[in-house]
């Protein structure tokens, strides 16, 4: 499996293309970010586990260079591949860095009037 920081040039483009949505869902799920920037990784995997399957073996395939529609590790294989996700700093450091996106205040309606006739 690739690490993040190896992945350069027009590539990086395709797999961040690939891989954006599946981390911003992962990102929003507060307990995992949680996990992760307190350093619990036991704790993270198994609400990555239990929670973000989907998400996780589509990033997992594309940085296996593999089809996402056909992607299917062996349970012999997944806790090392989960282990290599876990020693990637670049990637953890998406899940570090941002925090969950919030609202300052409650959506308004536009307040500008419109011309009667």
């Amino acid at each position: 499996m690739r690490k993040l920081s190896e992945i350069k040039g027009e590539d990086a483009f395709d797999v961040l293309a690939e891989i954006l949505e599946p981390i911003s869902v992962i990102a929003t799920d507060e307990e995992f970010v949680s996990l992760v920037r307190n350093h619990n990784k036991i704790g993270a995997v198994k609400v990555l586990l239990k929670n973000h399957k989907k998400e996780a073996l589509l990033v997992m395939a594309v940085l296996d260079e593999e089809d996402p529609e056909t992607y299917a590790p062996s349970i012999v294989r997944l806790p090392s591949m989960i282990l290599e996700l876990f020693n990637d700093p670049e990637l953890l450091s998406l899940f570090r860095s941002q925090g969950t996106v919030t609202s300052s205040g409650p959506v308004t309606e536009s307040t500008e009037e419109t011309a009667s006739e």
